[in-house]
């Protein structure tokens, strides 16, 4: 739906809002999640840090968050480019920050939950895990871009192991608009949260090489498989 209903007090972002309830907090948290990576993408004050290659590479400073996004364009239809990437599963193929994917819940057609592990980021022993909505939405009007939202909750049958290190994304994403006939400007979207700002920060410094390929990791990918969509998916 391109309208979500109007967010209660007790499903607003605060302390403990990321619990997600099938019964009661599905439908807030989904057009939560959508709206906040919208609100971002809306922000006016981005700024250009760096540019190589056809990618680029742009920051936001706001309070005590980083936020940072990068862009391409890629020769792939954009209904194509965003069901490819909607499907986290597919994401260790190309981001090896993501060592494995496993669906949790199919909530309906369009939101699903993972659980995602990483590699240890910054000499810590542990791999990280995260619990994640991924919300995904098609353009209501002319000139909006698909979304692929992505932010953390917590379920009761997923809580933190002592194997790993659970981490958090408050708000992060996709981007997709149609540039032209089979091509899409891509943009990635996130907000970094303090527990990774360090990491974050040394990558934004002059679009380093692991940002870059990381991105770049993505454009193949959605190259070589931008006819291979599953015939159940064609249907945007």
């Amino acid at each position: 739906t391109c309208r979500g209903p109007p967010i209660p007090p007790s499903c607003r972002r605060r302390k403990g809002d990321r619990i997600f309830c099938l019964r009661t907090g599905s439908v807030y948290l989904s057009y939560n999640n959508v709206s906040s990576l919208k609100m971002l993408v809306a922000k006016d004050d981005w700024v250009l840090s760096s540019e190589s290659n056809q990618v680029r590479l742009y920051t936001l400073e706001e309070d005590k968050f980083l936020s940072f996004h990068m862009e391409m364009l890629v020769h792939v239809d954009t209904a194509q480019a965003f069901l490819l990437l909607s499907d986290l599963r597919r994401r260790p193929e190309w981001d090896k920050h993501c060592r494995s994917v496993e669906l949790v819940q199919q909530v309906d057609e369009d939101d699903a939950i993972y659980h995602v592990i990483s590699p240890a980021l910054g000499g810590d022993p542990k791999p990280q895990d995260f619990i994640i909505l991924a919300s995904r939405r098609k353009p209501c009007d002319i000139g909006e871009p698909y979304v692929i939202a992505l932010r953390s909750v917590t379920l009761p049958t997923h809580r933190e192991t002592p194997e790993y290190r659970r981490g958090e994304t408050v708000c992060s994403g996709f981007c997709f608009w149609r540039e032209g006939d089979q091509l899409t400007k891509v943009s990635y979207y996130n907000q970094a949260t303090p527990g990774v700002l360090k990491y974050v920060t040394t990558n934004v410094t002059g679009l380093s090489s692991e940002f870059y390929t990381t991105f770049k990791a993505c454009e193949q990918f959605l190259l070589d498989n931008r006819n291979d969509l599953a015939p159940s998916l064609q249907t945007l």
